[in-house]
């Protein structure tokens, strides 16, 4: 006997992204895009995809290495996706999830994002004066990627004028900068269940007194371009 009925199949909802934010920008050049999936009504499992400027779909079953939760993944389930390196400039990236049926599609997610040039000065020990104008570009920066996250930027607690902010204040600033760099690590890794493409933990340097020293400055440069 032939049943002459056909169960509709209904594509799950699309995926909600975390970042990036469109038309935001990262100075990371293998970014992260924090992704979760939606549900799927028919209660099937679902395929998420991810598809950057126009290139091939890369999914979570066939490409596991690249998302931190990899698999046929439940509703509500957090992945992030790490992009292999991509070049400095604007890029566009594709989101949709399938189910595990037919592999019917669900609406796709465009975001639109930039990959900056670092914009840090060398700082050598010894011999660059560390002045109001790096530690400007630290505060922009990490504004810059805490907008990238969907995070509110950061009101600093004093403008920094050059020739007027005392040398003693320095470590206070350094530290409120410390402070917004621990608030994005605490959201990257705190997304989802794994660990993969988690930022390290960072035992921070001494900061010393004054002026802050050149390996103060690499540190804080190297972290923010990692986020």
């Amino acid at each position: 006997m032939v049943s002459n009925t056909v169960k509709k199949n209904s594509p799950p909802a699309a995926p909600i992204i975390v970042s990036p934010m469109t038309g935001k920008s990262t100075y990371n050049t293998t970014p992260r895009f924090m992704i979760t999936t939606g549900t799927e009504p028919d209660g099937q499992t679902q395929i998420v995809e991810v598809k950057i400027d126009s290139g091939e779909w890369v999914n979570s079953v066939d490409n596991p290495e690249r998302f931190s939760t990899s698999g046929y993944l439940g509703n509500g389930v957090s992945t992030v996706y790490q992009a292999e390196p991509l070049a400095a400039g604007n890029h566009t990236v594709t989101f949709r999830c399938l189910d595990s049926d037919i592999e019917s599609a669900s609406a796709e997610v465009v975001r639109t994002f930039t990959i900056l040039q670092p914009p840090f000065e060398t700082i050598t020990a010894n011999e660059t004066v560390v002045k109001a104008a790096h530690i400007q570009t630290l505060r922009t920066a990490l504004n810059i990627v805490l907008s990238y996250y969907n995070l509110s930027p950061i009101i600093w607690s004093e403008e920094i004028i050059a020739g007027r902010t005392t040398v003693k204040k320095w470590p206070f600033h350094i530290t409120e900068i410390r402070k917004a760099i621990d608030t994005i690590i605490t959201v990257v890794n705190g997304f989802d269940s794994s660990a993969a493409f988690d930022i390290p933990p960072v035992t921070w340097l001494p900061i010393g007194t004054g002026r802050p020293k050149a390996d103060v400055m690499q540190q804080i440069h190297d972290l923010i371009l990692m986020l």
